[in-house]
C-alpha cells in the first residue's frame, strides 16, 4: 500500500520536475487518480467480485509508485543539499504512517475482544504486535497463514503495509551509499536496482512450485522488492530525461493505453496462483505501471491523464492508505452472518463503511498530523511515542486472559490423541457390541473426540480419539477447489498408512470408526488426478477404503463409515452449495460400498443427527448451536449433544454387522 510525500498543496502525489530542474519536485494530480485505481481494484478483488479475479495488482502498482516516489524524494534531497536527512525521511514517514494504523490495530482487537472467542485472541494479539513492527508479512509465512486461506486474519493485509516499511527503512541507506561511493553519480545506484530486480525475481521464481500455496513467494519481501525497484529505476530515469520531441510525447501517451489495456486485462484475467505471475507476470504488470507513471507527469495532454486528475477520482486517491488499512477488516467484520444482508447490499454496507471510517481517519487524524496543526512544536514527539505506547498496551489489554489456543489452530498433520496412553479403565458392558473403539479422522473428529469418550465410558465402553489435523484418511494429495495442491497435504498423503497402523497398534481396538471430511477433495494420486464426483474418483476412494479396511481386519476389527453432513451457516461466510451436493455424493458412495461389503463394514450418519432434512443444515437444533465457529466443527455443547445420539447408531450398527456375519456364517455352514 502506497503512502505517498507530503505537499505544500495537502494532495499527497507528487513527482519529479522535468530535467534540468531536479531539485524540485511538483505536485501531479493524476498519481492521485492511479493510487485511486489501485485501491480500487483491491477493494473488488476482496469483496468478492467477480470481474475482478486479478484485482490483488493494484498492490503491485502501490508498489512501483512507491518506489518511484521515495526514491525521487531521496534523489531530490541529495540534488539540493548534497546529503539525505534521514531523521527527517522517517519522520515523515512515521507522521504518514502512524497515527492510522494505530487506530485500526486498537480497533481490531477491541472487536476481536467482542466478538471472537477467547482462544482466537493470543492469534490475534501476535497479529497485531508483529503489525505494529511492520513485520506481518514474515511472521504469517513463519506461522504458515496462508494469503489465500478462507479464514483469514483481519490483518492479513498488512503483509503489504510491512514490505513498503522494511523499504522505506532500508532504502534511503542504500541510496546514500551508493551516491556516496558515485560521488553523486547514478550508474552504481542503477546497478543497485538491476541486480536486485534480477535477484528478486529469482527468489519469487524459485519459491514458487506449481500446485503448492504459493503464499511464501507471494509474502516474502525479497520475493517481492522487484516492484519497489522498478519504481525506483523509473525515479532515475525521469530525473535525467523528459521526452521533449513533440513524437516522443506523442508515442508514450499511445504506449501507455496499450500498457493501461494489458493492467486492465490483468486486473480482470490474472490469477492470483497462476504460474505466469510468478515466473515474469509481476515484473511485465510493473513495467507496464512504470510506462502509465512516466505518461502521466508529463506536461502533454492526454484522455489518460485526464481521467485520472478527475476530482473524485483524486479523492479517492487521497484517502486511499485509510480506504486500504480499513477495508479488509471491515470485510471481515461484515459477514452475512453478523449483518443479516448478503450479495450486492452486504457489498454495498462493507463500500459506505470503508469510505465513511477512511474518510474520517483521513480528516480528523492523518491530515491534522501530516499538516501539524499543533500548539507547540515539541507536540509530535511527545504524542506519537505515547500513541505507540497506548496501542501496545491496547492489544496486551483486549487480548488478556487468552483461553489455550484452538487445537485447530496448530499445525496441519499433527495427531492429537496419540499421546495420551492407555485410556482410563471403564467398567467393562458385556452387553455392549463393542469394548474398544477408535475413532480415527480429521479436526472434525477431534471437536467430538471428547464428548464420545466420556458418553462412551458411561456405557461401559472404551473410546480413543486419534486424529490428524487438515488430513484425510487417503494417501492422495487434496487440491484445492481451482486443482492447486494443498500445501500440506503430501505430508499428511505420505504418513496416512503409518498414522492408522500407529493408531489401531496404540488403542487396540474391535471397532474403529472413520470420520474424516476432507474426502470431499479431488485427489493427486499415482501420477493422476481424481476429480472428485467423477467415476475415476469413486473407483480410487473405494479403493483406499478397501485398503483401510483390510488393515483393521488385520488387527482384528471392524470398519465403520461415518456419513457427514453439509456445512452450516456459519460467521466466515455462506456455506458452498457445491459443498452440500459432494457431502450427498460421499455419504451415497459410502453407502454402496456398505451394499458390497455386508458382512465386514457398517455405515452410521452424522448427518441424519445434525442435519437429518438435508442441506441448509439448521444453525441451531434443540435450542443448541452445535457448530458456531465455521460452521463445520463442533463447540463443546454440540458435542454432548451429538455424541450420545452417535453411539447410539453405533451400536444399533454393529449389532446389525453382527447379525448379518452370524447370518451368512450359519448359510455357509
Amino acid at each position: 500500500m502506497i503512502v505517498a510525500p507530503e505537499h505544500p498543496d495537502a494532495a499527497p502525489a507528487a513527482a519529479p520536475a522535468p530535467a534540468g530542474h531536479s531539485t524540485e519536485f511538483r505536485y501531479k494530480p493524476a498519481l492521485d487518480g492511479l493510487r485511486a485505481v489501485a485501491v480500487l481494484s483491491v477493494l473488488a478483488y476482496h469483496f468478492g467480485a467477480n470481474w475482478a479475479k486479478g484485482g490483488f495488482l493494484g498492490v503491485d502498482m502501490f508498489f512501483v509508485l512507491s518506489g518511484y516516489l521515495i526514491t525521487s524524494l531521496l534523489l531530490v534531497e541529495w540534488a539540493r543539499t548534497g546529503r539525505i536527512q534521514f531523521a527527517a525521511f522517517w519522520a515523515r514517514r512515521a507522521r504518514r504512517l502512524l497515527p492510522a494504523l494505530f487506530l485500526v490495530l486498537i480497533a481490531v482487537v477491541i472487536w476481536a475482544r467482542i466478538v471472537l472467542p477467547a482462544n482466537q485472541w493470543h492469534g490475534i494479539r501476535l497479529d497485531a504486535l508483529w503489525t505494529f513492527f511492520y513485520s506481518a508479512n514474515w511472521h504469517f509465512i513463519a506461522a504458515g497463514q496462508s494469503y489465500f486461506s478462507t479464514s483469514p486474519s483481519p490483518l492479513r493485509h498488512t503483509w503489504s503495509l510491512a514490505i513498503e516499511e522494511q523499504f522505506y527503512l532500508v532504502w534511503p541507506l542504500i541510496v546514500l551509499g551508493a551516491l556516496y561511493l558515485a560521488r553523486g553519480k547514478h550508474w552504481l545506484l542503477t546497478a543497485v536496482c538491476g541486480v536486485g530486480i534480477v535477484g528478486s525475481l529469482a527468489v519469487l521464481s524459485s519459491s514458487y512450485h506449481h500446485g503448492a500455496d504459493p503464499s511464501r513467494p507471494y509474502y516474502g519481501t525479497d520475493a517481492r522488492a522487484s516492484q519497489l525497484l522498478v519504481g525506483a529505476l523509473l525515479a532515475i530515469l525521469m530525473l535525467r530525461w523528459t521526452p521533449r520531441a513533440p513524437s516522443a510525447r506523442i508515442l508514450l501517451q499511445w504506449l501507455a493505453i496499450a500498457a493501461s489495456i494489458l493492467i486492465v486485462y490483468a486486473f480482470v484475467e490474472a490469477s492470483d496462483r497462476g504460474a505466469i505471475l510468478y515466473h515474469g507476470g509481476f515484473l511485465v504488470f510493473a513495467v507496464c505501471t512504470a510506462i502509465v507513471v512516466t505518461a502521466i507527469v508529463q506536461d502533454t495532454r492526454s484522455p489518460l491523464k485526464a481521467g485520472l486528475a478527475l476530482a473524485p477520482v483524486r479523492w479517492v486517491g487521497r484517502v486511499s492508505y485509510g480506504v486500504y488499512l480499513w477495508h479488509w477488516p471491515i470485510a471481515v467484520a461484515l459477514t452475512p452472518q453478523h449483518t443479516g444482508i448478503s450479495g450486492w447490499k452486504l457489498d454495498l454496507l462493507r463500500v459506505a463503511a470503508t469510505f465513511g471510517v477512511a474518510a474520517l481517519s483521513y480528516y480528523l487524524v492523518e491530515l491534522p498530523i501530516r499538516q501539524r496543526r499543533f500548539r507547540h512544536v515539541w507536540t509530535p514527539r511527545i504524542v506519537l511515542p505515547a500513541a505507540a505506547g497506548l496501542t501496545v498496551i491496547a492489544i496486551l489489554a483486549a487480548t488478556a486472559g487468552a483461553a489455550p489456543p484452538d487445537p485447530l489452530t496448530g499445525k496441519p498433520g499433527t495427531v492429537l490423541g496419540a499421546d495420551e496412553g492407555s485410556a482410563p479403565p471403564v467398567a467393562a458392558n458385556a452387553s455392549a457390541p463393542t469394548q474398544r473403539t477408535l475413532l480415527l479422522g480429521d479436526s472434525v473428529a477431534y471437536t467430538l473426540g471428547d464428548a464420545l469418550t466420556a458418553d462412551a465410558a458411561k456405557r461401559g465402553v472404551t473410546l480413543r480419539a486419534i486424529t490428524r489435523l487438515g488430513c484425510g484418511m487417503t494417501n492422495g494429495v487434496a487440491l484445492t477447489d481451482e486443482g492447486d495442491v494443498i500445501s500440506w497435504s503430501p505430508g499428511c498423503a505420505a504418513d496416512t498408512n503409518d498414522y492408522i497402523q500407529r493408531s489401531v497398534a496404540d488403542a487396540q481396538p474391535d471397532t474403529v470408526m472413520w470420520l474424516s471430511t476432507w474426502e470431499l477433495s479431488s485427489y493427486q494420486a499415482d501420477g493422476k488426478t481424481y476429480e472428485f464426483g467423477t467415476k475415476a474418483f469413486d473407483q480410487w476412494l473405494n479403493g483406499q477404503i478397501d485398503h483401510v479396511r483390510a488393515a483393521v481386519e488385520q488387527a482384528g476389527a471392524r470398519l465403520v463409515l461415518v456419513q457427514i453432513p453439509p456445512q452450516a451457516p456459519n460467521p466466515t461466510g455462506d456455506p458452498k452449495p457445491q459443498q452440500a451436493v459432494r457431502t450427498e455424493h460421499l455419504n451415497k458412495l459410502f453407502e454402496e460400498y456398505e451394499r458390497r461389503h455386508p458382512n465386514e463394514v457398517a455405515v452410521i450418519s452424522l448427518e441424519d443427527i445434525v442435519c437429518p432434512h438435508g442441506a441448509p443444515c439448521p444453525t441451531t437444533v434443540d435450542g443448541i448451536v452445535l457448530r458456531p465457529k465455521d460452521g463445520g466443527h463442533y463447540e463443546q455443547e454440540g458435542a454432548d449433544w451429538v455424541a450420545p445420539q452417535l453411539l447410539d447408531q453405533l451400536f444399533t450398527a454393529l449389532r446389525t454387522l453382527e447379525s448379518r456375519t452370524t447370518t451368512s456364517t450359519t448359510i455357509a455352514r
